[in-house]
């Protein structure tokens, strides 16, 4: 049955009962009434998420190395069974589970507290609670597969979730596959899996397969459990960075997997990688994989960098007294301010049941999360200079303070890459998102294309008059975007052909992520100043300066000429025809052809 007009979607991640800031700010309009009233943790739950880190901080003190953990690539021994004891691996799970039913934003803050301690400990209790057992429990109905997880969560047992491929996580299929018996409603699963955390130490996996019926392919999740015959635990991946996190790949070769435990959901009328409700978790468990020790290393490199300009004097001067140290750490600061304010709106919202669509939000900062975090250490790793580079270990040895920057450096790096690489997820943004509100054409086509300035009711709004300017140029350039988008699209009517044009997707995707970042910290900084703390507003002045300057240049790069020829040179570089004095010994390179014709002689 077709969907009525009403309940019809541009895209997957739309929800035609709940309105969204990013998405409206897709479409070229600037909703401010939507996040004017920032949201700010309740008291009792916030005293909750106190009593929950700081129980955590102090088990993670007693047990837990990171200096030794990163040089021995494990966890100490036992820590994941203590960790799943308590209840950890489902924090937001019901407490007769042996869940502590947490809010998500408590949830987030326990992942960032280990992170500030341990990486690869933040991130097994963030892969757990996101993807594990105790997440898939709150969209599974009542049945087998129900109770399969409750019997998971409640023995405090480590799961997995299992969808990248060695073909690659990108595609839009998934090469594994689950074929069903005949006569019965039993499945033989048979693909391979890889980059699965937990894989080397879960009981229970889901897996993401492809499946044929109704003369269609389909993706289901299906759970497994992994002493099941025909499933095999490969070595562990070996990791730049998150040395001791568990990850490793799985193989299933005729594995018998019973329908029960098969998840089912219905067809949203859009293509997607993975089903529904994995997307839904994905969305938000990027909050607690990626964005949480993202800031959690903000947080941690701020403190190495004030630390270092207290103590370090060059020619007479304290380092902090210098202007452009003082510029690097007042960015630091703001951009620290901003990746806790993005984190607070994708995840309080749905605490306080303000009715939203936070998903585009929480696609967004995925990369707004950890691009700033990766510039914050970036800079301490600068300013620190040989204290920087430098090993913990080593510094400990020649008696300088053992600051973890490059444990933690390597570690970040993974954060661009988890879940998506960063340029990616922003083509991915750009494509199935901003262009899905321009084919076909807007309703509201001819606004976007008006004349002055847009008008914007700052009733009840409390900001400088530096950042009152900042809103009302944040709303001046959201209708610019939809503009753009729109003549974009009018050039290219055919859709494909501008999808195709990826670096102007990814150019679309960071505008409107900067705006969202300026839009989120002015309105927080709002908020806070109304309840009588003003200390946000030169944070968010600082944030908007700098985010302006950033826009500005993403726009002129839209603008400008025609590109070189890229294809041309990328060409005569992969065949092996050009540019081999860019090669190691000066020599061109055979063609991919040529050196299959060689292996065959």
């Amino acid at each position: 049955m077709a969907s009525s007009p009403s309940r019809t979607t541009r895209n997957a991640t739309s929800d035609p009962d709940r309105v969204s800031f990013l998405e409206e700010l897709y479409q070229g309009r600037f909703r401010w009434d939507l996040i004017r009233d920032f949201p700010v943790q309740d008291p009792a739950d916030a005293r909750t998420g106190d009593r929950m880190t700081e129980e955590l901080d102090a088990l993670l003190r007693e047990r837990v190395d990171a200096d030794d953990v990163d040089a021995l690539a494990a966890l100490p021994e036992g820590l994941l069974d203590e960790l799943g004891g308590r209840g950890y691996f489902a924090l937001q799970a019901d407490t007769s589970l042996g869940g502590h039913a947490l809010s998500h934003y408590n949830t987030f803050r326990m992942v960032s507290a280990a992170a500030a301690h341990c990486t690869p400990v933040a991130l097994s209790l963030a892969i757990e609670n996101a993807l594990g057992a105790g997440a898939f429990l709150s969209v599974v109905p009542d049945g087998p597969l129900r109770e399969l997880l409750g019997d998971v969560v409640c023995r405090g047992a480590r799961s997995a979730s299992a969808d990248s491929e060695p073909q690659g996580a990108a595609n839009q299929r998934r090469f594994t596959t689950a074929t069903r018996i005949d006569g019965t409603d039993d499945y033989l699963l048979n693909g391979r899996k890889v980059f699965v955390g937990h894989a080397p130490v879960a009981e229970l996996v889901s897996v993401s397969a492809t499946v044929h019926e109704d003369g269609a392919d389909r993706v289901r999740m299906f759970f497994v459990r992994t002493d099941s015959p025909g499933v095999t635990s490969g070595d562990w991946h070996t990791y730049m960075g998150i040395k001791g996190f568990p990850n490793g790949w799985l193989e299933f070769r005729d594995v018998r997997v019973t329908g029960g435990h098969m998840l089912v959901e219905r067809d949203a009328g859009h293509v997607v990688r993975t089903t529904p409700a994995t997307a839904r978790l994905v969305g938000r468990g990027r909050m607690h994989l990626i964005a949480a020790p993202a800031l959690a290393v903000a947080r941690l490199s701020v403190g190495w960098m004030r630390d270092f300009a207290s103590r370090r004097v060059i020619d007479g001067r304290s380092l902090s007294e210098y202007d452009e140290v003082r510029r690097r750490l007042a960015d630091s600061l703001a951009e620290t301010f901003a990746i806790e304010t993005m984190a607070q709106w994708c995840l309080l919202p749905d605490d306080q049941d303000r009715n939203l669509n936070l998903r585009f939000e929480q696609n967004a900062v995925k990369n707004a999360a950890s691009l700033l975090a990766w510039d914050i250490a970036e800079r301490a790793m600068s300013l620190l200079a040989a204290e920087g580079y430098e090993t913990a270990a080593s510094k400990r040895l020649r008696g300088a303070p053992p600051v973890p920057v490059e444990r933690y450096l390597r570690d970040l790096r993974n954060l661009r890459i988890s879940g998506g690489v960063d340029f990616q997820i922003d083509n991915w943004i750009g494509r199935l998102s901003i262009l899905s509100y321009y084919y076909p054409e807007p309703e509201h086509a001819e606004e976007l294309l008006r004349d002055g300035a847009v008008p914007l009711d700052t009733t009840g709004t409390v900001l400088t008059p530096r950042n009152l300017d900042h809103l009302h140029w944040a709303a001046d350039r959201t209708r610019d975007f939809g503009r753009t988008c729109l003549e974009l699209a009018r050039r290219h009517p055919d859709r494909e052909e501008l999808a195709a044009q990826e670096r102007t997707l990814i150019l679309l995707a960071g505008t409107a992520r900067e705006l969202l970042g300026m839009s989120l910290t002015l309105a927080r900084a709002s908020t806070l100043s109304a309840s009588g703390d003003d200390g946000a507003q030169p944070l968010a002045d600082i944030f908007c300066t700098a985010a302006r300057q950033r826009i500005d240049d993403l726009h002129r790069r839209l603008q400008s000429p025609p590109a070189p020829d890229v294809t041309a040179v990328t060409t005569a570089w992969m065949s092996g025809a050009g540019f081999g004095f860019l090669t190691p010994d000066g020599t061109p390179r055979p063609s991919h052809a040529d050196r299959t014709e060689e292996s065959a002689i």
